[in-house]
């Protein structure tokens, strides 16, 4: 059997996609979660590297924003 990597783009999530995971907060909430984050040393990832901002806010790579859910405790794993 032979091993073949696949390389495939980073899948790209908005501010507000963010924002509904985290039950539909609101911009300004998002905001002071992000800030108490970084005050408390674990902070929110940065946004994704050669993306602009557009509708719905900054974009943030969903892989880096799960993990830090996972890390955050916000979620529940499935794979246990």
């Amino acid at each position: 059997m032979q091993n073949t990597n696949i390389t495939i783009q980073p899948a790209i999530i908005n501010r507000e996609t963010v924002q509904a995971m985290l039950g539909g907060i609101s911009r300004t909430t998002f905001w002071r979660k992000r800030r108490d984050w970084e005050q408390s040393g674990t902070p929110f990832p940065a946004p994704a590297p050669g993306t602009n901002p557009g509708k719905g806010g900054e974009q943030y790579r969903y892989c880096d924003v799960m993990r830090f859910f996972a890390s955050q405790g916000l979620f529940e794993s499935t794979h246990d």
